[in-house]
């Protein structure tokens, strides 16, 4: 899907992979973002090689609204909800802006805690862990 804008000089289109790739970018720049989770679909890829730079964000699009879905995985030591907020909020801005699209939605989900020495999926982590 794409969204569509026609004027007098003519149209244009933002697809839906644009969109997702601002909405990602954006999220991963938030401090405290280890990085962006993945879909089956988006790890099933990147086994045979293939990345993108829209990983971790799906967006639905209904003519000029825009819901987006963002994966994360979270640094260790810092506040989960306070990260999804501040994810939430400058997506929003981020895609409204840029893209001149309104946002109905932005729905974070939390798939993994990130360890300073690389490892996730803190439920299988032993031992007590210092910082935060």
């Amino acid at each position: 899907m794409e969204t569509t804008e026609t004027n007098a000089l003519g149209s244009v289109h933002i697809s839906q992979r644009a969109i997702s790739v601002l909405a990602s970018q954006t999220a991963a720049a938030v401090s405290g973002v280890a990085s962006l989770g993945a879909s089956i679909a988006e790890s099933a890829a990147r086994k045979i090689g293939r990345t993108s730079l829209a990983q971790g964000v799906d967006a639905v699009i209904d003519g000029r609204e825009v819901e987006l879905t963002v994966r994360l995985i979270v640094q260790y030591g810092y506040r989960i909800p306070d990260i999804a907020l501040a994810v939430q909020k400058k997506v929003k801005d981020a895609v409204e802006s840029s893209a001149g699209c309104s946002v109905t939605a932005v729905h974070v989900v939390v798939q993994d805690i990130a360890f300073s020495d690389g490892e996730g999926d803190g439920a299988e982590r032993s031992g007590s862990h210092d910082g935060a």
